[in-house]
């Protein structure tokens, strides 16, 4: 799949509170967003902590197990990891949200922490995959959270996306429908980011996936 992305910060911040990481292979896609808890400490670290962490978890530990075991075990070491924090930055926390394509089943699972959104596109219907859940969770529970998508259709295309984008524009929904179906489709990603920053409110972050 082709992605985009984007991650600006609220104006005024000298750090980003979020984060994204894309990692592909041939038989792996990790897309992943993440959005440190402003209120705690380091938003910015935990941001980047776990979208790091997820991948490095996966590919250096639990890659044996199969990418939906595999991933499920990553997810909760690196949560747990964030939750043993010590020092400056201990209390940190963040959303995550994660799109994962198994390329050999051609099929994809999906998970979000948090109140990150995840929106998948298809045969022109939009369908939220992650409704909120807590920031904060047993790590034991984790590994549930990781849901089987199923196949991996033609036409399908997901967004992943911080609440600084989904709480920006009412009609962002929609906004980001045209994106998708749009020849220039770079262009319209552009357009779409730029209008977000004219009532920016908070660190904003996009990124999408089409086939």
């Amino acid at each position: 799949m082709r992605h985009l992305v984007k991650s600006i910060p609220a104006k005024g911040k000298t750090k980003n509170g979020d984060n994204f990481n894309f990692y592909e292979d041939k038989n792996i896609i990790i897309a992943s967003v993440a959005d440190g808890v402003g209120g705690n400490a380091c938003d910015w670290k935990a941001s980047e902590q776990i979208c790091q962490d997820l991948e490095y978890f996966y590919l250096n530990e639990y890659r044996n197990l199969g990418v939906k075991e595999g991933i499920a075990h990553s997810l909760m070491k690196s949560y747990a990891r964030i939750y043993w924090t010590k020092g400056a930055c201990e209390g940190m926390l963040t959303t995550l949200v994660s799109v994962i394509i198994d390329k050999q089943k051609n099929c994809y699972y999906y998970f979000g922490i948090g109140d990150s959104l995840i929106l998948k596109f298809e045969n022109n219907e939009i369908e939220d995959l992650t409704p909120e859940c807590p920031f904060r969770m047993q790590t034991d529970l984790l590994p549930a959270q990781v849901k089987d998508g199923g196949e991996l259709r033609p036409g399908i295309s997901f967004a992943l996306m911080s609440d600084g984008v989904s709480e920006n524009r009412k009609r962002f929904r929609q906004e980001l429908d045209l994106v998708n179906h749009a020849d220039d489709w770079e262009g319209k990603f552009e357009q779409m980011m730029q209008l977000n920053q004219l009532t920016q409110f908070d660190d904003m972050t996009l990124m999408l996936l089409r086939g």
